[in-house]
């Protein structure tokens, strides 16, 4: 049996975001259960989103937009919610703390089977689930905070190359 990949297999890489490469458009398929999907056999159709949020090269689980049509039926909520622990709202993406934060995410299992932790931007914006299950809310919820920082920190490498390659670019002319 062929994988989802395999069947649709994404467009080369169009640009790069923390680090990541992304392709240019998201394959979108049909709402409904998945029964319902393979039923049908419909091809998927390129979306109105110019990014896709599954880097080609590092994530092993999930990746959707929070709160959108993509989003997994799972129902979530902020890690620092689950968590107070954490006691932060999120990771800032570049070091100057004034622009947007990514956040810990975890979701809940259905039938009590269990959380993920994962990571999102924001609602409607990319988002990432480990495909890693733990029995502990708290622990998954000091996961996805923990995965959090690693996003916003490629985040912040990322623009700080591009910094410095534009600044030697200029430099140069």
């Amino acid at each position: 049996m062929k994988t989802l990949s395999q069947l649709f297999p994404l467009p080369a890489p169009e640009f790069t975001f923390a680090g990541f490469a992304w392709p240019r458009r998201v394959a979108m398929l049909p709402r409904g259960s998945i029964a319902d999907r393979i039923q049908r056999r419909t091809q998927p159709v390129a979306g109105p989103y110019y990014h896709a949020p599954k880097p080609a090269s590092r994530c092993n689980g999930l990746a959707f937009y929070l709160a959108s049509d993509f989003a997994p039926g799972l129902r979530w909520q902020w890690a620092d919610d689950v968590c107070r622990s954490i006691g932060h709202t999120g990771w800032f993406t570049d070091e100057f703390g004034d622009s947007e934060t990514i956040r810990g995410i975890v979701c809940r299992l259905p039938k009590s089977r269990g959380f993920l932790a994962g990571w999102s931007i924001g609602e409607g914006m990319a988002s990432e689930l480990d495909a890693t299950v733990y029995d502990d809310e708290a622990g998954a919820a000091r996961a996805a905070d923990s995965m959090a920082e690693r996003a916003a920190e490629h985040q912040r490498e990322y623009e700080a190359e591009e910094r410095a390659r534009l600044e030697s670019e200029e430099a140069a002319a």
